[in-house]
């Protein structure tokens, strides 16, 4: 269609796309830099960090240039050779959702959940990837697995309680799975969750005071 058009038309033509591709490329870029999600665009057979979002610098608390100047192996805690397996995974697509830990500069290190995926950069196949901070989460994961391994252990002394108990015949001490020798408060108390307080029956009473038990029935 473009053989019917005057050498002005296709100039104008020709302009119109560059403008419209110079937009495009405009909104990219617009959208990567001020995106709220911490965005990374990676090289995968080095691992250099090509380009970060403010986002991700303001989150890894780096600036742009030593973000560009570091590989994502200085970020990410697992073995190098680990982190390159990753990336050959996303660039042939067997996997795109990831979850790591991460450095920050302050060196606090952070549970990251990571969107990554191969795009064409200046002719060239690089990784995009988006970052989201899952550390909250995965604290609150970890606390509640440690909460069922001691139900699971309190449960099972339960049971054991329901069973034999090793008990001391002089001192009444008993013994506890790890062999360790306890008192019955501190045994009942840290298996069951009971707290005791402390008081005397009356035949005690009556055997430890007599005087004061006979007097309590004059």
């Amino acid at each position: 269609m473009y053989d019917e058009l005057t050498y002005e038309a296709l100039q104008q033509r020709v302009a119109d796309l560059t403008i419209g591709l110079e937009k495009a490329e405009s909104f990219c870029r617009n959208f990567f830099e001020n995106n709220h999600a911490m965005m990374l665009i990676i090289h995968p057979l080095n691992g250099n960090i090509l380009d970060a979002n403010r986002a991700a610098c303001d989150y890894y608390g780096y600036t742009k240039l030593d973000l560009m100047n570091m590989t994502i192996m200085d970020i990410n805690m697992l073995p190098e050779k680990h982190v390159f397996e990753k990336m050959h995974e996303t660039k042939r697509g067997a996997q795109t959702h990831f979850t790591f830990r991460h450095r920050l500069a302050s060196g606090e290190i952070k549970d990251v959940e990571v969107s990554s995926g191969p795009i064409i950069k200046d002719g060239e196949e690089v990784l995009y990837s988006i970052i989201h901070d899952v550390s909250e989460r995965k604290t609150h994961e970890r606390e509640r697995e440690h909460l069922i391994t001691k139900l699971e252990q309190a449960l099972a002394e339960i049971k054991t309680l329901r069973g034999t108990l090793p008990i001391c015949a002089s001192c009444k001490k008993i013994r506890d799975g790890a062999g360790n020798w306890t008192t019955f408060e501190t045994y009942i108390r840290q298996y069951s969750g009971v707290d005791f307080t402390h008081g005397i029956c009356s035949d005690c009473i009556g055997q430890l005071y007599p005087s004061l038990h006979v007097a309590d029935h004059e």
